[in-house]
């Protein structure tokens, strides 16, 4: 037994689990963990017994009605863990046994040792993977990494260490789901937390049938934000494109091409301005501090516009057409502006 696990606890979301959760909690127990802490999150009368059995070992489990989600199973355990408090920090881990009790232990201490950071249990991916794991988890890797700015290799590992410090803002985050992994990872820089990976074994049971992941809802869930955002990006685009195509219409001459690039983006930014904060970031702002989204959201307006207009002179200079440049600008200042209004204007 390692007394220093005394300082941690361990959450376990489980939604209709196999009896190999009765084995892993019994281990944790042995292991020395100040607790091991089951959300049973809906399972049903037919799952009493194995929950009945943790409870006899000396879980604490704690119990939703009906079915609500992987992370409103995680807050229901954080909302307890500080209600009670005596802890430095929690490790979660998924109850279906692909977590090793080695790698939930070394996950634990590395937690221990850096008090102000979450700790990932990195999967190398190699190997056998089942498909939708393998593609889930490049997807939601090249999305993350581009979004957050940071490198992370395994973004949909449910085994984390999480210190005890952060929690209350951690249950204050979004998502019920399994997005609720996705906006940890997202949030975790505003909340001046470091973000490092540890390695793990790679364990999936029978092709990883134990998982309850819908790859289209629970897709939908994680990627919901940035599908919107670049929605409103194409709306204010084709609105964008088209003035700038009717004021260069109506005014050929290239010393008149300021005109069709400020006439255009006034309007698409004030339109863009509008879906995003009214729609996209409602949920995470509201409407409040209007003054400061507008501040921020039109001086990202000139530093976009002066680099399109840069853009589109560099290259029409270059010899390239003033359509085609005008497409090209736009595709490189998406990314920019898109980091921009996430990072800094409606965060």
């Amino acid at each position: 037994m390692n007394t220093e696990l005394g300082r941690l606890a361990v959450i376990i979301p489980a939604y209709k689990p196999e009896s190999v959760l009765i084995g892993l909690s019994e281990e944790l127990i042995t292991k020395g963990f100040h607790e091991v802490i089951i959300v049973d999150d809906g399972s049903g009368s037919e799952y009493a017994d194995i929950f009945s059995a943790l409870k006899k070992m000396g879980c604490r489990v704690l119990s939703h009605t009906v079915n609500m989600g992987k992370g409103r199973a995680i807050k229901t355990a954080i909302n307890d863990v500080l209600v009670r408090g005596g802890i430095d920090g929690v490790v979660t881990a998924d109850a279906d046994g692909q977590h090793l009790v080695h790698d939930i232990v070394g996950v634990g201490l590395e937690l221990l040792k850096q008090p102000n950071t979450i700790i990932l249990g990195k999967r190398t991916l190699h190997g056998k993977i089942p498909f939708k794991s393998r593609f889930g988890n490049t997807i939601t890797r090249g999305v993350f990494n581009f979004v957050s700015g940071q490198k992370i290799h395994d973004t949909q590992t449910g085994l984390r260490g999480m210190p005890y410090a952060a929690l209350k803002d951690l249950l204050s985050l979004s998502g019920e789901r399994y997005e609720y992994e996705m906006n940890v990872l997202l949030e975790s820089s505003h909340l001046n937390l470091k973000l490092k990976e540890v390695e793990i074994e790679t364990v999936y049971i029978n092709n990883n049938s134990g998982s309850h992941f819908n790859p289209l809802k629970d897709s939908w869930r994680i990627y919901r934000l940035i599908i919107m955002f670049g929605g409103s990006s194409v709306i204010a685009f084709l609105i964008d494109f088209l003035l700038f195509a009717l004021i260069k219409t109506i005014f050929p001459s290239e010393g008149m091409l300021w005109l069709a690039v400020v006439g255009a983006r006034v309007v698409s930014s004030f339109m863009n301005f509008l879906i995003n904060r009214n729609v996209i970031f409602a949920g995470k702002n509201g409407n409040g501090n209007l003054k400061r989204h507008i501040i921020g959201y039109y001086l990202l307006v000139v530093v976009i516009m002066a680099a399109n207009y840069g853009l589109l002179s560099l290259f029409t200079s270059a010899g390239i057409n003033v359509y085609l440049a005008k497409v090209i600008t736009e595709v490189m200042l998406f990314f920019v502006s898109f980091l921009a209004q996430k990072r800094i204007v409606f965060k």
